[in-house]
């Protein structure tokens, strides 16, 4: 199964093109799908049937998976089945007639300044290892980007004098964005203690880097949030775009105005960006029915 999924992977490289993002993220949910069939005694996608498809689908659902998680599970295995069957290695896609659930209009969680706080202070700071996931959680919180757009960064994006960051953004779109002064000393000591030690005398010009020397991935990535979310004692569901998120409402609540969070973010429309206004009255209601229960 393993060996229908990287050739899928090369196709989506090399003849349609695809990002090493979008690539990283079929692979994950391919994997995620043949390691739940194997679990159950199939092991081949030809075994996979239209009843096993709505099995899987029901499990994602009673596991908790947001309808739009699924939305995107369901586009790359489409994506995948035509490619056997184009292939001439099934007949049909066993996903026919099976839809994607509808998106709730729920408004995405974010995160309390106080649990930014024990995410961020996670990593040890003294290895290597710790001192590159303080970096990568400071950054991320402090510029709001995508992790994708984190883990694209290159050493020349980052504009000492004028303390900010260029960002290779959706559609090629370039933009700019700030660094307040913890991020500019977590990189500065990144950059001085932790990543040399990383490099291992290798070229690669990516900002944060593996315990391999190269750029680190998205899944690298999840599995460093994961390991410091468990430190941190946070116990619901956090993903990188948490902390984008949690950045846009913490700047509203600040007092910055909707047109420059907009242009932090990279959204190309402001009614993108609304939802957090929304966001941000909510979390100001709770934190003060909280303040006032333990008055």
């Amino acid at each position: 199964m393993k060996a229908d999924i990287d050739r899928f992977l090369q196709d989506l490289l090399q003849r349609r093109g695809a990002s090493r993002h979008t690539v990283d993220n079929y692979r994950m949910d391919l994997e995620h799908l043949s390691e739940w069939l194997e679990d159950r005694g199939t092991t081949t996608w030809q075994a996979l049937d239209r009843q096993v498809a709505r099995r899987w689908t029901a499990w994602l659902h009673a596991e908790g998976y947001a309808p739009t998680s699924i939305t995107r599970k369901l586009a790359a295995l489409r994506s995948f089945f035509r490619f056997l069957v184009r292939e001439g290695e099934m007949e049909r896609s066993p996903l026919v007639l099976i839809s994607a659930p509808k998106a709730g209009k729920s408004l995405p969680h974010v995160l309390t300044v106080e649990e930014i706080e024990r995410l961020v202070t996670a990593p040890d700071g003294v290895s290597a290892f710790g001192i590159r996931d303080r970096c990568l959680l400071e950054v991320l919180y402090a510029t709001g980007l995508r992790v994708s757009e984190l883990l694209g960064l290159r050493l020349d994006d980052i504009d000492w004098t004028a303390r900010t960051i260029r960002v290779r953004g959706k559609g090629s779109k370039d933009r700019v964005v700030l660094l307040g002064d913890l991020a500019v000393d977590a990189l500065e000591r990144y950059l001085r203690q932790g990543r040399p030690q990383l490099a291992k005398g290798c070229a690669c010009d990516a900002l944060f880097l593996s315990y391999l020397g190269r750029q680190l991935s998205v899944r690298g990535f999840h599995l460093i949030l994961q390991e410091h979310l468990r430190t941190a004692d946070i116990t619901r569901k956090v993903t990188p775009h948490t902390l984008r998120h949690s950045f846009a409402t913490h700047m509203l609540e600040g007092g910055a105005d909707l047109r420059s969070v907009q242009e932090l973010l990279g959204h190309s429309s402001l009614s993108t960006t609304q939802v957090y206004t929304h966001i941000s009255e909510g979390y100001l209601r709770e934190v003060y029915a909280r303040a006032h229960r333990g008055a």
